[in-house]
């Protein structure tokens, strides 16, 4: 049986190698490369942005709060609609990292009154006060151990302090903000805003905060401000303290060196305590 020799065609649909073909696939695969470098890169830093906002963090400390309670029998807790912001102001790049000095801690609370039937509409107002909170105001940790404000921030960080200042101020904050500076008239600024470009129009402002507020409740919390007539309508005082004391093993009593805050007038001036009916 005779065997025909093989015969060899050439693939017309497969390019032939060239001098370049492996210059070409390390250009081609070097430039994905940078491309899918890019991408990441931008997809990580929008994502390092965006997580400023709506910070789950603090958001735990928020609902690990406990509600405010009646300190003196004479007064009751408002039925008005409340906002209670806690705002801290630290040093640092790390905002909710340990080693953050305090700079300054306030307290907004802005009320609303809602008419109640048999009121007139005119009835209806929003107000709101801002207390300083002193640095050197004592708090108690989740360990139990106690000491000033600014040391807990120092030792824990700011998200720490949520909890132990909703205990010390009897204040159950609606939430909170974390910030480089001072940030309320920017956050005032906001009012009318869409909050779908607030990373993109207002990215100064982002990148100076951590909060547990999303984009919305941001502005939200700008147009309530607008409400009032701005941020010089706040009205501002300083949170009434004590010296806080303790007592020895002899029985005497001596001063911690710390200020305790006098929970109830503090409640009342805010406005979320009042006279009983």
């Amino acid at each position: 049986m005779l065997f025909r020799k093989r015969e060899r065609f050439e693939r017309t649909d497969v390019p032939a190698p060239g001098p370049y073909t492996n210059t070409i696939g390390g250009v081609v695969l070097a430039v994905v490369a940078i491309a899918l470098v890019l991408t990441v890169s931008c997809v990580a830093d929008r994502v390092g942005k965006e997580a400023r906002l709506n910070d789950s963090t603090l958001g735990k400390q928020v609902s690990n709060q406990s509600y405010m309670t009646v300190t003196d029998d004479s007064y009751s807790i408002s039925q008005d609609s409340f906002t209670k912001i806690l705002l801290l102001t630290v040093s640092g790049d790390g905002e909710l990292a340990k080693g953050a000095q305090l700079q300054s801690a306030h307290v907004l609370v802005i009320r609303e009154h809602v008419p109640e039937e048999g009121e007139d509409e005119s009835a209806a107002s929003i107000t709101a006060q801002m207390a300083n909170v002193g640095g050197d105001v004592k708090v108690t940790a989740s360990a139990g151990t106690s000491s000033s404000l600014a040391e807990l921030c120092a030792s824990s960080g700011p998200a720490a302090c949520v909890t132990p200042l909703n205990a010390a101020l009897n204040v159950k904050f609606s939430h909170v903000v974390v910030s480089t500076e001072d940030v309320l008239a920017c956050v005032a600024a906001l009012a009318g805003t869409d909050s779908g470009k607030l990373v993109d129009d207002s990215l100064d402002l982002v990148m100076k905060i951590r909060t547990d507020m999303t984009a919305a409740e941001l502005v939200a919390l700008g147009n309530k401000i607008s409400q009032l007539g701005g941020v010089e309508a706040i009205g501002t005082f300083d949170a009434p303290t004590k010296a806080d004391t303790a007592q020895a093993e002899d029985g005497s009593t001596y001063e911690t060196g710390y200020q305790a805050v006098d929970k109830t007038w503090l409640c009342i001036m805010l406005g979320t305590l009042v006279e009983g009916e």
